[in-house]
């Protein structure tokens, strides 16, 4: 090959990587869920109906364990869009950031606004929403008047969808994750009264499950 048109080549290459590089994508929306039987560390029922539900029934982390979480869903976005990412928050009246709120089964202080606002409000070449649920793949449930056993084996399942400014999709890609151990409760029942007492998914076992199952993500092929 001629060294002139060879040159060329590598330069159009080295422009073609940088363009890519430069390009820049917003997180606008992470929606991440973990179900109530998996953060609640005691249930109790009498007739059907549950008690004590209120501030025991949520997840439960802290701003770190927040940090760790959003940074591992951005890096995770940047290697599959081959782009420079980060979460972006809208504001409230007051110069707030809008975020997801402490309670029930969501877990706080991620980005959330809709697709539509994301483009008006930010300047980027991708727009991107993330969502994050961890259920109950499979359970065996033995009880008898006295003592029973629950086992829960957790599922995550996390989908990724990208638009450009247009608003069309030009990313998708979901995965779910079901392989881990069981968890482990015990419950028994006095004069009508039921209690459970759960071993539930601690902070850095939701984050461990996460990184596991993002990286299952990216060894995928698009769909």
């Amino acid at each position: 090959m001629n060294k002139k048109y060879f040159f060329l080549l590598i330069i159009q290459l080295v422009l073609i990587f940088q363009s890519f590089a430069q390009s820049s994508a917003g997180i606008y929306s992470i929606r991440f869920y973990v179900d109530r039987r998996l953060v609640n560390p005691v249930q109790v029922t009498t007739n059907g109906s549950a008690l004590q539900q209120g501030s025991m029934n949520r997840v439960r982390l802290s701003d770190a364990n927040i940090d760790s979480i959003k940074a591992v869903i951005t890096r995770t976005v940047s290697s599959e869009l081959n782009t420079n990412s980060e979460c972006v928050y809208r504001k409230n009246r007051r110069g707030r950031d809008i975020k997801t709120y402490d309670g029930g089964n969501m877990v706080r202080g991620m980005p959330v606004s809709s697709k539509r606002q994301a483009i008006h409000d930010f300047d980027k070449d991708y727009y991107v929403q993330v969502r994050v649920s961890y259920s109950i793949a499979s359970g065996v449930n033995l009880v008898n008047p006295i003592l029973g056993t629950s086992r829960y084996r957790p599922l995550v399942y996390i989908q990724i969808m990208a638009f450009n400014a247009e608003k069309k999709r030009v990313y998708t890609k979901n995965v779910s994750v079901r392989d881990f151990d069981k968890l482990q409760s015990v419950q028994y029942t006095v004069n009508g009264v039921t209690v459970r007492n759960a071993e539930v998914l601690q902070p850095q076992q939701i984050h461990e499950m996460l990184v596991r199952s993002l990286q299952e993500l990216r060894d995928r092929g698009k769909r």
